[in-house]
């Protein structure tokens, strides 16, 4: 996974958009009463739109977060089973819809053996709190291990009424392994009724809507990283100990040449190398190899520069100058492999240097001279001078091409071949697109579109309207492969997804160009299949409905046939900071 060292100032600019400085605290002085005692089960729990809402969008969206940040504490119970703790959350008069004893009203089998219910919500009987957290525990109770339990909130309103009450559109998502070590996962989606009461956020009707059960007899994958000698933990975010907000990725290849994978992986205050033990497993060589030290970076390669048949390793980072003529951070860096035995960083005489922004490395022969080149993908210095866009920045650091100079040396070539971009590179990929014998480059951008360089013969042009994939959102990564099996490589694109983003927006009026704009800002990943227009290779991009593009907080993705059924499979990294508080990501 690739993170910049600004993710949490990122993070909050993904997920609000422009909107995001509107938000500010005000639940807290709204009035509150005392919660009614039990009452008799109502026939009907269905959670009507509010008569006369607030409009608001400050408060609606405070009180929506607030919602949302308590219900990360019931996530947290309920993944815990402490099933009596979870029961505060739920209201003294809570009526809601069971969600045991459901009738089955379809069952599927679908590839790689796994088994889906969907149950007949219609069917669930209506209960008080005590009975609707004992069927909870029915599902889950038993369960070898809880993985994730999620009350996500993907929409709500509030009513002008005391106490405050609000209607919120609940997607439910628990897994796990059961008792029998099976893989399950429960998605359930619910509309229920909050009221803001002693100061707490407490539900007191919950109406079902839907209901999945899918189950595999076991996992397809299992987490060897301890065994393998991979599993170090750094620090929790936050803590005094914890020198960087992330991983910053991982680069494969044989540094030894023993026919065995190594990777290595940038971390501080040091970094990994973990090289293939011929008795299973890796062993941290980092120190030995000397690529330990200077730690930190944010994505690196192994590639063979100077073509003496062993793997060379380029690392990228953020550095800057400071006032003093001091260089902050790290410059590129360019360790080259002597002898199968050890690595030594030449970047400064070999021309791999430069104080940049740099997030991501993309290796490639652009000139066909049997060398490979490096592209750099550089973003910006957040803290010293943000973005001046939410969706079409320009004032990021200029992307780079360095050529490479018979394995000797690297020349910038970026203007010399017609490359001009200064928008907020993330990550870029290389590929023969169109079949005429030279790599084209695309290139993922945060805060807007996306570039599309196609090779012109040793001239590079930006072609992603006239193809199909400008694809505006906040780029994290793309990928190349072939996802139709036509024989054409397609595009995997990585964008972030922002479920507070399409509530925020879900809420305003106005211009609908500018408002489909921002939605597609938070909307996620996209898939371009390849196409013959007119004789020309563009590209379509999929429907949503087609599946493949829920990344959620997306990082990057790669296409592989993980089930060997001959088809591309789709992995794709996402996750955010959790500190302490389960509502603090």
């Amino acid at each position: 996974m690739r993170a910049n060292h600004q993710l949490t100032r990122l993070a909050r600019a993904c997920t609000a958009l422009a909107l995001i400085a509107l938000i500010t605290g005000c639940s807290g002085d709204e009035p509150t009463q005392q919660s009614p005692g039990p009452a008799a089960l109502p026939a009907d729990v269905r959670v009507p739109d509010p008569a006369s809402r607030w409009t608001d969008m400050t408060r609606v969206e405070d009180w929506t977060e607030a919602v949302a940040n308590s219900w990360f504490g019931f996530s947290d119970k309920l993944r815990r089973r402490d099933f009596e703790a979870a029961r505060s959350w739920l209201a003294d008069d809570f009526a809601g819809k069971a969600w045991d004893r459901l009738k089955v009203s379809k069952t599927e089998e679908l590839p790689l053996a796994v088994h889906r219910t969907t149950y007949d919500a219609a069917s669930a009987r209506i209960v008080g709190g005590g009975e609707f957290i004992a069927g909870l525990a029915s599902h889950i109770g038993d369960w070898q291990r809880v993985e994730l339990v999620l009350w996500k909130v993907k929409g709500a309103e509030f009513e002008r009424v005391v106490p405050l009450t609000g209607k919120i559109r609940f997607k439910v998502t628990i897994l796990g392994t059961g008792a029998r070590g099976e893989a399950l996962s429960l998605t359930a989606w619910a509309d229920a009724r909050v009221v803001l009461r002693d100061h707490q956020w407490r539900m007191d009707r919950f109406d079902l809507s839907s209901f999945t059960r899918t189950e595999r007899a076991s996992y397809m994958f299992s987490d060897v990283s301890v065994p393998a000698g991979v599993a170090f933990t750094s620090p929790r975010f936050a803590e005094d100990k914890q020198a960087s907000f992330h991983w910053s990725g991982a680069a494969a290849g044989d540094v030894n040449a023993d026919g065995r994978i190594d990777i290595f992986v940038p971390s501080r205050p040091r970094n990994f190398l973990y090289v293939a033990d011929p008795q299973g497993g890796y062993v941290d060589r980092a120190e030995e190899f000397g690529v330990a030290e200077r730690g930190g970076a944010t994505s690196a390669v192994f590639f063979d520069y100077d073509n003496d048949g062993d793997q060379d390793l380029a690392v990228a980072d953020v550095g800057w100058v400071e006032k003093d003529g001091s260089i902050g951070g790290n410059r590129l860096r360019l360790f080259v492999n002597e002898d199968n035995k050890r690595f030594v960083e030449r970047g400064v005489e070999a021309g791999f240097s430069a104080v940049c922004h740099a997030l991501g490395l993309c290796v490639l022969d652009y000139d066909g001279d049997g060398f490979l080149d490096v592209f750099v993908a550089n973003y910006g210095r957040i803290e010293a001078e943000p973005n001046d866009s939410w969706t079409d920045s320009h004032n990021g650091s200029p992307d780079i091409l360095l050529r490479n100079i018979g394995g000797q040396t690297f020349q910038d070539v970026t203007k010399a071949v017609g490359i001009v971009e200064t928008r907020w590179s993330y990550a870029a990929a290389a590929a023969d697109f169109d079949l005429d014998g030279d790599m084209d480059i695309v290139v993922a951008n945060d805060y807007g579109k996306k570039a599309f360089w196609r090779n012109e013969g040793g001239k590079f042009t930006d072609v992603a309207k006239e193809i199909g994939v400008e694809d505006l959102g906040n780029g994290m990564g793309v990928t190349w492969g072939d996802l139709d099996g036509d024989g054409f490589l397609d595009l995997y694109a990585v964008n972030m997804s922002s479920t507070a983003g399409n509530r925020i927006l879900g809420r305003l009026a106005g211009d609908e160009t500018q408002r489909a704009s921002l939605l597609k800002m938070a909307s996620g990943n996209s898939i371009f299949l390849s196409r013959l227009v007119n004789g020309n290779r563009v590209f379509e991009q999929l429907p949503a409905a087609k599946g493949g593009i829920d990344g959620n907080w997306a990082w990057s993705a790669a296409l592989a046939d993980y089930d060997l059924d001959g088809k591309l499979d789709v992995f794709c990294t996402n996750g955010f900071i959790t500190g302490e508080d389960p509502a603090d990501t």
